[in-house]
C-alpha cells in the first residue's frame, strides 16, 4: 500500500462514516458545530502567483506561490485541527490525483495552506503530514501570516471565519490551477464528483506538452 493509499485509510478512519455521502449543501452543525460557507465566485483571468507574500512549509522552506508555477496545482484551505470538514477536503484533493493517468501525476502538485496561522506552524503541519501519511513530494502544506492567508483567500473565493474557540467556520472548496496560477475548475463540496477536475489538469498538462520535458 503505497503513501497515498495509507494517508486515505487514516483520513477516512478520522473523518468518519458520516461523510460517506455528500455533504456539499449542509451545514456543520452536527460536527462539533462547525459551519459551511458558500464560496465566492471569482475571476479566472487573475493570477494567484503576482500574490508577493511568505510562506513557510511542512518541510521548513519559505517560499511564494509564484515558486509554484510551472506545473498544475491542486489547492485547498484546511487547518490542522478540524477533524470534520478538513480531512475530508485532503482526502478529494487525494481522489483528483489518484483519478489522474499515471503518467499525468508526476506533474501535478497538491497544496493545502493553512487558516490556522497561530496552530499551525510548519513543524504542526509537518506533523500533520506524517501522520496521515502524506510526505512525499506530492504534497505541500503552508503557513503564512493573516494577511498573506486572507489575500489567498480572496482570490480564490474561500470564505472563512474564526470562531471563539479558535476553530473556523470556512468553505469546502478544492481548486485546480493552470501552470500560471489561474483558476481552470472548482470543486465546491466534500466528496463531490472529481470528472472535471481531472480532465481540467489533463488540459493542462497536454496543452502544455508537459509530458514532453
Amino acid at each position: 500500500m503505497n503513501k497515498l493509499n495509507l494517508a486515505f485509510a487514516a483520513i477516512c478512519l478520522i473523518s468518519g462514516s458520516a461523510y460517506g455521502q455528500d455533504h456539499s449543501q449542509h451545514s456543520h452543525h452536527d460536527h462539533n458545530n462547525h459551519t459551511t460557507l458558500s464560496a465566492e465566485k471569482v475571476s479566472q483571468d487573475d493570477s494567484i502567483y503576482h500574490l508577493d507574500g511568505k510562506w513557510q512549509s511542512h518541510t521548513g522552506e519559505t517560499l511564494t506561490l509564484a515558486d509554484l508555477q510551472g506545473q498544475p496545482v491542486v489547492i485547498s484551505m484546511i487547518y490542522g485541527s478540524c477533524t470534520t470538514a478538513c480531512p475530508v477536503l485532503v482526502n478529494d484533493a487525494r481522489r483528483v490525483f489518484e483519478a489522474l493517468p499515471e503518467r499525468y501525476q508526476s506533474h501535478v502538485k497538491l497544496v493545502m495552506v493553512s487558516f490556522d496561522e497561530d496552530r499551525d506552524t510548519p513543524v504542526s503541519l509537518a506533523q500533520y503530514a506524517d501522520k496521515y501519511g502524506l510526505g512525499d513530494d506530492v504534497w505541500t502544506f503552508l503557513h503564512g501570516d493573516d494577511n498573506t492567508i486572507r489575500a489567498l483567500a480572496t482570490l480564490l473565493g474561500v470564505r472563512y471565519r474564526k470562531r471563539s474557540d479558535g476553530d473556523f467556520d470556512h468553505s469546502n472548496l478544492v481548486t485546480v490551477l493552470d501552470t500560471r496560477g489561474r483558476i481552470v475548475q472548482r470543486i465546491e463540496g466534500l466528496n463531490r464528483p472529481v470528472e472535471d477536475a481531472v480532465a481540467a489538469l489533463i488540459k493542462v498538462i497536454d496543452d502544455n506538452h508537459l509530458l514532453h520535458h
